[in-house]
């Protein structure tokens, strides 16, 4: 289906349409006043359905779409929430083959450089996300827009929630909002009055970013974000999955990024413990837990943790075996998962929102470390480790050692202090990073930086992007120009390098993007990596309050002991250990609690699988505790394992068997949630 809503203005509008952009105290100024509304009539026509009127407004909920009856009253009215749209651009109409390829084609901000059709570009220069046509552009094309047209085109970027059918699942649709500027005589002022759509749609799109996202600068443009991306994480396709999924909706939202691809394990510790994180917003994690183990480990090492973590959001596009992490997030926030799992942590990344998160730290007998979804020790360590000879299955190798292990079970003998919660669960998500960190702030030190070297992607042929849902809305077919996924009829009017559904620059990013790789001989090198991280006194970070692991748990503060045989133990502060683990149903991502789970030696084999299999539902625990099951709220606990053999695991990641002990530190670094 190809329509488009052609805009008509009266000659009072003219003058409005070509009024300078405000500044940026006149807009804060006018903002109680509506200024930022626009609002203006449409028209469609349709072979079948003939012509239809339809009133367009922007306001601060979005877009209002109401169509109107020959006598002027309301037909029927749609919205696009201003939760559910990322950006927007202002386009040029169809052109040439030849003008296309100029470069000539899109919005780019007056004081950008020239870019040109393959997309070079110079990094180091001062450049602006493009957002509207630039003066070259502008001078190098005939004022009727080539072919007689002097239409601009606004196209609306959106990712609204649909259903297939009843039985089927909620899930993120791609939905493109096309407005026709055709009012004026020439293609200048048809410009400008999309430009002025498109510049109040982005005010009301920065009205609802916190204000770390957001660059002090008169424009008020996105901050840059930060990418690890482990290319060897979960299958090994995180790369492809980054370039195709991501980078469009990066693409759709100007949020510039610069992209590290990790080399050796613990790189991303090294990164982040010594580079100077200024120039970011955010760091987001392409692959599985345990590239954000590094992540929070790595910041946490630092001497300024106390200034950084609150200044820094932390986000993961999940491409691992478990994701546990992105799981969670997107059930504590409602958020459609399984049908495009990757496409919602990306919209969560530019969704320019955060939480705090609780972090735990870790004692072990010689070292210290942090902790952000689970210690384990028995069964489910035991499955996740020793699955890792089949990890080529994918999540799957979970379920199938899940039945090995089940079949030839295990049972350790141990000692298990826990420290009860002294409210009810949740009571404590009020706890802020700031008073916790404010007697251990230190001043920042000038951080360590690396050589680096431009890894251009050039020459790679471009990878069409298929969606599962590539169906119209039938409730939006008479009102706009949607169009989900990328249909040719798009295609067509937006092949260029801002285009995310471009066939020529699929695998790149805005002109502010920048792809780094590091060398092989640069001072992050695995061995000297290790080495340093070895050598590395982990004086930073939150003091601990509990005594020193070999010193006696003080018997006036409440503690409680559980000691025997156990077939496993494993503290969650999460929802979700993996995809379909729903292991604590009643965590949150703030709430100042260990979950600790404990299942004694002596339950039976159906009792036990009852309990594994029930785990992907979170209707495993038992509502009272028993037995063999007991649930327990903590803030803090110790394991003392009598046995000189076994699998301990913080974070799915293996450590050294012994002693430790774990307190929870109650939001103290953020994390990205979805509107």
């Amino acid at each position: 289906m190809n329509e488009s809503l052609d805009k008509t203005t009266s000659p009072s509008s003219v003058a409005s349409s070509s009024r300078a952009t405000p500044s940026r105290a006149e807009e804060e100024a006018d903002a109680d006043e509506g200024h930022h509304d626009v609002s203006d009539t449409f028209y469609t026509s349709q072979r079948k359905k003939g012509s239809h009127v339809f009133r367009v407004r922007l306001d601060a909920t979005g877009f209002t779409l109401q169509r109107e009856s020959p006598a002027g009253s309301i037909v029927k009215e749609q919205q696009v929430r201003i939760s559910d749209i990322v950006g927007a651009r202002c386009m040029r109409p169809k052109k040439s083959r030849r003008l296309a390829m100029s470069g000539a084609c899109a919005c780019s901000s007056g004081n950008s450089p020239a870019i040109s059709a393959s997309g070079d570009h110079h990094p180091h220069r001062p450049v602006t996300t493009p957002s509207k046509c630039s003066t070259n552009s502008r001078e190098n094309l005939p004022l009727d827009g080539g072919g007689g047209d002097v239409s601009a085109f606004l196209y609306v970027f959106a990712y609204v929630l649909k259903k297939r059918s009843l039985r089927s699942e909620l899930h993120r649709e791609r939905t493109v909002l096309t407005l026709r500027f055709r009012s004026f005589d020439t293609f200048e002022d048809n410009m400008r009055e999309a430009d002025r759509w498109y510049r109040s749609l982005r005010w009301q799109l920065h009205r609802t970013l916190e204000e770390i996202f957001v660059a002090p600068t008169a424009d008020e443009r996105r901050r840059r974000v930060l990418v690890l991306l482990n290319p060897k994480s979960g299958s090994g396709d995180a790369r492809e999955v980054f370039n195709m999924h991501v980078t469009p909706v990066l693409n759709e939202a100007e949020v510039p990024y610069d992209m590290y691809v990790t080399k050796h394990s613990n790189f991303a510790i090294e990164f982040m413990s010594t580079r100077c994180l200024d120039a970011w917003c955010c760091v987001v994690a392409v692959g599985g837990d345990g590239l954000f183990h590094e992540i929070i480990n790595g910041l946490l090492q630092r001497q300024d943790w106390a200034h950084v973590l609150p200044h820094l959001a932390l986000g993961i596009i999940p491409c691992g075996s478990g994701n546990g992490l992105a799981r969670s997030i997107a059930h504590c926030y409602n958020e459609p998962y399984f049908s495009k799992p990757v496409l919602g942590a990306a919209l969560t990344v530019i969704s320019g929102r955060s939480s705090p998160m609780d972090v735990v730290r870790v004692q072990l007998q010689n070292r210290s470390l942090y902790s952000f979804l689970s210690i384990g020790w028995g069964l489910i360590s035991d499955v996740d480790i020793e699955s890792e000879r089949i990890r080529l299955l994918g999540y799957q190798r979970f379920t199938i050692w899940t039945l090995y292990r089940l079949v030839n079970l295990r049972t350790y003998n141990g000692r298990i202090s826990y420290l009860p919660t002294e409210q009810q669960i949740g009571s404590s998500s009020s706890q802020s990073h700031s008073g916790y960190a404010a007697d251990q702030r230190r001043r920042m030190q000038g951080s360590r930086s690396c050589n680096t070297h431009m890894d251009i992607l050039s020459g790679q042929p471009a990878a069409s992007y298929h969606s599962s849902a590539e169906y119209l809305p039938q409730e939006f077919a008479d009102v706009i120009s949607l169009e989900t996924s990328i249909n040719q009829s798009f295609r067509s009017r937006c092949d260029s390098w801002l285009s995310g559904g471009s066939r020529r620059s699929f695998y790149y990013s805005i002109s502010e993007s920048i792809y780094h790789s590091l060398a092989d001989e640069s001072e992050l090198a695995g061995g000297l990596a290790a080495a340093s991280l070895e050598n590395r006194q982990l004086n930073y970070g939150p003091s601990s309050e509990l005594p020193d692991l070999g010193e006696p748990l003080p018997e006036d503060q409440g503690w409680l002991v559980e000691e025997g045989e156990f077939v496993m133990m494993h503290a969650v502060y999460q929802t979700h250990l993996g995809i379909d683990c729903h292991f604590a149903p009643k965590a949150q991502l703030n709430d100042g609690t260990i979950y600790l789970i404990l299942i004694r030696g002596g339950i039976s084999r159906p009792h036990l699988l009852s309990f594994l299999y029930n785990m992907s539902s979170g209707t495993h625990l038992p509502d009272v505790n028993n037995e063999y099951v007991k649930v327990l709220p903590v803030k803090a606990f110790r394991l003392e394992p009598h046995d000189n053999h076994g699998i301990i695991t913080v974070d799915g990641e293996r450590v050294e068997f012994g002693p430790l002990q774990a307190e929870v530190l109650p939001g103290i670094a953020r994390v990205m949630v979805p509107k």
